[in-house]
């Protein structure tokens, strides 16, 4: 059996007391393959600076994978 990898997605989740329940989802489609939890990382902290008072609280991965 192989596995054939297909696409990665990334979602961040933001906490701040001016959004709708408290949270805001951003995600991300065509992640790289190779991307390492630090890039990963890095860029949800990019978002943080994007509204003052942001934190970032889930970072989440999903890659889809042919099994075949």
């Amino acid at each position: 059996m192989a596995k054939t990898w297909l696409s990665n997605f990334v979602a961040f989740s933001l906490t701040n007391d001016t959004y709708d329940n408290g949270t805001l989802d951003r995600r991300f489609n065509n992640i790289a393959e190779d991307a390492t939890p630090e890039q990963l990382l890095a860029v949800g902290d990019a978002l943080t600076t994007l509204h003052a008072g942001d934190i970032l609280t889930t970072t989440i991965l999903t890659t889809k994978a042919q099994i075949a």
